[in-house]
């Protein structure tokens, strides 16, 4: 698993609470069947969160690697 700072997690955790978010409120609008712009919306905003939280995780990745020399 990466070892991630706590500065870091608190970070990325925005991320997922986001991802978390859009995807209940997509599925509230299913199930109580009130599908509109704002559900696709939502959906396109889920798909963009998803892609997002990736690339933050690899900039933090390469930033963890990245070793100044002496």
């Amino acid at each position: 698993m990466r070892d991630f700072t706590k500065k870091q997690l608190m970070y990325i955790s925005f991320y997922y609470f986001w991802i978390i978010f859009l995807v209940a409120c997509i599925f509230h609008d299913l199930f109580y069947d009130l599908v509109t712009g704002f559900t696709f919306g939502y959906f396109f905003a889920l798909f963009y969160m998803i892609a997002r939280t990736r690339a933050v995780l690899r900039l933090m990745e390469d930033y963890d690697d990245y070793k100044p020399e002496d």
